[in-house]
């Protein structure tokens, strides 16, 4: 037989039963793990700005997809749990069409209408909403966010002896929700009030439609305090 013909193999390419095989099958499991990290850090990369949420949500899955356990259920409620939770809330009590949850670079967002929470010119909560308010309680008080209370007007103006401009309208808002809070227990520390008037519309304040939609109160889960 001519040298030339004589194929060579390794040690190493052959298996317990002299044919060619793996014996490092880890490395299988390396490598999905190395392009998972890699398609994170891409994700990362690719947004502008990042949705600490969905990013939460991304994290979750693949320590899932790699096995590990040690996910929401053992640190404190996260704002990928708050998001669900808020959704869940208010669903509950059916008012998915007029109070809405959001998630964003600063965090999660609920918009509720002033008109489910304050008679027009007022400042004192409706009864009809407290219960709401009160479901959110528990959420609030089991996470670490801080909680920003945010009150929006239209640009109606208003100039009463209580209230002499949207400012102060606004701001009585925001503090009577917070009140709420700090009376149902939640640490005023943990509580930001401020009033915004109506330097913040959602919509451009043309119709009386879209001024009802900037009537509104805010609750923020911040990522870090203003």
């Amino acid at each position: 037989m001519e040298e030339s013909q004589v194929k060579n193999y390794n040690v190493s390419d052959l298996d317990g039963d002299g044919e060619e095989g793996d014996d490092e099958p880890w490395l299988m499991t390396y490598g999905d793990m190395m392009t998972l990290l890699l398609t994170f850090f891409i994700l990362l990369f690719a947004m502008s700005s990042i949705d600490p949420v969905k990013l939460e949500q991304f994290v979750d899955g693949v320590g899932g997809h790699l096995g590990m356990s040690e996910t929401r259920t053992q640190r404190a409620t996260s704002l990928a749990d708050l998001y669900e939770a808020m959704n869940e809330i208010v669903q509950e009590e059916n008012l998915q069409d007029v109070v809405n949850v959001e998630s964003g670079r600063t965090g999660v967002k609920m918009n509720i209408p002033s008109e489910l929470t304050f008679n027009t010119g007022a400042a004192l909560l409706t009864d009809e909403l407290k219960p709401f308010l009160r479901k959110l309680v528990p959420k609030i008080k089991g996470s670490v966010f801080p909680v920003a209370v945010i009150g929006h007007t239209d640009s109606d103006p208003i100039s009463t002896a209580q209230f002499p401009s949207n400012w102060e309208l606004s701001a009585a808002r925001s503090s009577s929700v917070a009140r709420f809070f700090i009376d149902e227990g939640v640490a005023p520390n943990r509580l930001i009030a401020i009033g915004r008037a109506d330097t913040e519309p959602l919509v451009p304040n043309t119709t009386a439609e879209n001024k009802a939609k900037n009537r509104r109160v805010e609750l923020k889960f911040l990522t870090e305090s203003l």
